[in-house]
């Protein structure tokens, strides 16, 4: 609450105080501001509010200035040294050198002493015999021997030769001719008959002999169906 002077002349600005009047009256005008009093006891903490809302994420800053570069550290101590690496694999074999020069001969030295006589050598091989001497001269004749025994008997010598073939003997007559029996059945195939050339006849046979293997071979070809009656 203020406290307002009533307005008066230039003379006499103040005559009297009115009464506590709320500003702004029109018959008052506002004092200078008083003194500042102490401050008074800090009232009690009052409660706590209630958590207001989380408020909207800000935008992002613009990005800062790049900073200076910072000084150069300090060298620090050198590290302990590391294990061996492995060995490498052999490098290629170099190209052979160029022969040198011969060098100049050497002095001939002075002769060694005589060395110790040396082991007896292994006996050679034999050598190749010897040609055949000349026949001697012949001998006397010597004296006659006594006459041997009689030898054993020999052994029986081998059979001889077979005796020639005798004389053909005369052609018998033609017998009458026998009556055509029924014509047998056909048999089956037989194999094939191999018949003797006359080379392999033994010389031995004699002409009778042939002629009955002949009849025989007809006989076998008429039984077996391959030569008609």
């Amino acid at each position: 609450m203020a406290y307002c002077h009533c307005q008066g002349s230039a003379e006499e600005p103040y005559r009297g105080c009115c009464p506590p009047v709320p500003p702004p009256a029109p018959c008052c005008l506002e004092g200078p501001p008083g003194v500042t009093g102490p401050m008074g006891a800090t009232g009690p903490v009052g409660a706590t509010g209630p958590t207001g809302a989380t408020g909207a994420t800000g935008a992002v800053g613009a990005t800062g200035a790049t900073g200076a570069t910072g000084a150069v550290g300090a060298t620090g101590p050198t590290g302990a040294t590391g294990a061996d690496g492995a060995v490498g694999a052999t490098g290629a074999t170099g190209a052979t050198g160029a022969v040198g020069a011969t060098g100049a001969t050497g002095a001939t030295g002075a002769d060694g002493a005589t060395g110790p006589t040396g082991a007896t050598g292994a006996d050679g091989a034999t050598g190749p015999t010897g040609a055949t001497g000349a026949d001697g001269a012949v001998g006397a004749t010597g004296a006659t021997g006594a006459t041997g025994a009689d030898g054993a008997v020999g052994a029986t010598g081998p059979t001889g030769a077979t005796g020639a073939d005798g004389a053909v003997g005369a052609t018998g007559a033609t017998g009458a001719t026998g009556a055509t029996g029924p014509t047998g059945a056909t048999g089956a195939t037989g194999a094939a008959a191999t018949i003797t050339p006359a080379a392999a006849v033994n010389d031995s046979v004699g002409t009778v002999d042939v002629v009955e293997q002949f009849n025989t071979l007809l006989a076998n070809l008429r039984a077996a169906g391959l030569l008609e009656s």
